[in-house]
Parts: C-alpha cells; structure tokens; sequence
C-alpha cells in the first residue's frame, strides 16, 4: 500500500483507484498515521472526519491495526486530496488556510467542515479542479 507521501499526483481523485486500493486487502493504520503525520491535522479534527470517538482514534494511531472499509476508503480520499491541494497551493499551510476559509462556491461553507463524507470530499475536490482550471477563480 502507498503511503500518503508515495502517493502520485493525478489529475483526478480516481474512484476506480481507491476501489482498487480496497479490493481484497484492508487499509491499515499505518496510513492514518502517515497521513496525520505530513499534514498535522489535530486528532479531533480526524477524529470527526472519520466519524470515530478520539479514544479510537488513539487506539488506530498506537498501534497498526486494519481499519474498516470505510474508514480506510476516507482516508485514501483525504490522502489524495491533500496532496493535490498541497500541490495546488504549494504547502500544506496554504492549502489549510484555504481550507479553513468560508467559500462562495460551497454557500459560504468552509471546505473542512465537508471533510467527514465521501460526498463532502469529492464536493471540495471539485472546487479545486475548478480553481486550477479557472472555472471558479
């Protein structure tokens, strides 16, 4: 399994790619460590996204354990979204500011309260399609 940092960027968050990611193999903790790691995100922050108590959260982040399926789908979406905002941007403290902004596009919602669904995630991932193609500058 790639971590978050072996991750290549791509045009597109591809759900083939994180379905192939799954399929017959379970994401362990390790990336979730990883993840939170590179991008210093607080643990009770992740802790919402993921939808798990931080006492989980702590146990995930302790020692490598399997996370269920769609904790680790969550956190390979995260992982390939930071990392092409990130890119985006040019830092990570970039694209969290960004992040941490109320957005037009979003009805005046800042992305990072979108982070805790599949649907919020590829919401905020289209906006930045839009802004590295122009379409939402």
């Amino acid at each position: 399994m790639n971590t978050y940092k072996q991750i290549e960027p791509t045009e597109r968050l591809q759900e083939a790619d994180v379905a192939y990611a799954l399929m017959g193999r379970t994401v362990d903790s390790g990336v979730l460590m990883a993840f939170k790691d590179v991008t210093g995100v607080s643990g009770e922050l992740l802790a919402g996204w993921l939808h798990v108590t931080p006492k989980t959260l702590r146990s995930y982040l302790s020692r490598k354990v399997l996370l269920s399926d769609t904790v680790g789908e969550q956190v390979l979406l995260l992982q390939a979204l930071f990392k092409r905002g990130c890119r985006m941007f040019g830092s990570h403290k970039a694209f969290e500011t960004w992040l941490s902004r109320e957005n037009g596009l979003l009805d005046g919602l800042k992305p990072l309260a979108l982070l805790g669904s599949v649907s919020g995630i590829r919401l905020v991932e289209s906006r930045l399609i839009g802004l590295e193609y122009g379409d939402n500058a």
